[in-house]
């Protein structure tokens, strides 16, 4: 994590009147700030014409813990879009909504442009804070999302419609199977030295689909603490960003990205993992599987651990060519 005494705020004074701010980088073609106010709060700035002041005005953005408004300062007749922190116990993930509206507006040279970007940018951030159960991803979800992502690059890179793909990304917004590609459903599961061949199905509806097909897909990983080895889970969304050719395509992934409670986090730099081998199934008849006709009535919300030694007759390649 982003620790107070290594983020940018730092090394910036508390200040008796107004604030205390230096410049977040130079050559940015906007003037952002970090800075603090005389509560101690850390701040992010973005200074601003009048016109644009007034622009913003109704267009601020609240997020959970912290404050935005629109500030000016009579001394020096300047504006300034002021986002602040409200409780340090989230200075990180403030840390992170900073440098994102920074580089998100890096290549946008119009300042109103760049501010409807921001504007957009926290909408999507708030949607984010308010909806998620918890600050991080445990061990086990963070090996899941890796498996996911390691189909995605697969996907994007070997299906061809990379925003079918994308889009086909279900399991974030709580879907039975992760993904949905046209006339079929993919379930993926990844699978570590410790799990010892088993997998667990997390519902009776998982290994069900209505769709003509149904695959089981396991990416078998290598975990090494010392990341010596591997990508991390942040190195991971990297390569999957980077294979994405469109730039709107690339905002539906990010979108996914948060509904499944990721953000770009110094917690994720470590473990990392490399693939071993990735196998697929075809969930055809005879299968075995839990299914809810099988559940007596009054019976739900099964899971149950399937053995993957038991699936060699089901063994197949997946049709995304």
């Amino acid at each position: 994590m982003t620790s107070t005494e290594s983020s940018p705020w730092c090394d910036i004074d508390k200040p008796v009147t107004g604030y205390n701010i230096k410049r977040v980088d130079a050559d940015h073609p906007h003037d952002f700030f970090w800075g603090r106010d005389t509560e101690g709060h850390y701040l992010l700035l973005l200074e601003l014409t009048k016109e644009l002041s007034e622009f913003l005005d109704d267009k601020t953005v609240d997020l959970h813990g912290v404050k935005t408004d629109i500030t000016y300062h009579a001394a020096t007749s300047e504006y300034f879009f002021n986002l602040s922190l409200q409780n340090k116990e989230y200075a990180d993930i403030f840390y992170r909504l900073s440098l994102d509206l920074v580089d998100r507006t890096r290549d946008v040279l119009v300042l109103k442009v760049a501010l409807e970007i921001i504007n957009n940018r926290l909408k999507r951030w708030k949607a984010f804070l308010r909806g998620k159960r918890k600050y991080l991803l445990s061990a086990r979800e963070v090996r899941g999302l890796f498996a996911e992502l390691e189909f995605i690059h697969k996907g994007v890179t070997e299906y061809g419609d990379q925003l079918a793909v994308l889009e086909g990304w279900q399991g974030p917004l709580d879907e039975p199977q992760d993904f949905v590609l046209g006339d079929f459903a993919v379930e993926v599961k990844s699978l570590t030295g410790l799990q010892k061949d088993k997998v667990k199905i997390s519902s009776e509806h998982q290994l069900v689909t209505h769709l003509d097909n149904l695959f089981l897909h396991v990416v078998y990983l290598a975990e090494f603490h010392d990341c010596k080895k591997g990508r991390s889970l942040n190195a991971q969304v990297e390569v999957v960003r980077n294979a994405i050719r469109d730039t709107e395509h690339k905002d539906v992934f990010d979108s996914r990205l948060y509904e499944a409670g990721y953000l770009e986090l110094k917690d994720y730099d470590a473990p990392c993992y490399s693939v071993t081998k990735d196998e697929s199934f075809h969930v055809r008849e005879g299968f075995p599987r839990i299914s809810p006709e099988d559940l007596a009535e009054g019976v739900s919300g099964v899971t149950y651990d399937l053995d993957l030694k038991s699936l060699d007759s089901y063994v197949c390649e997946l049709p995304l060519k």
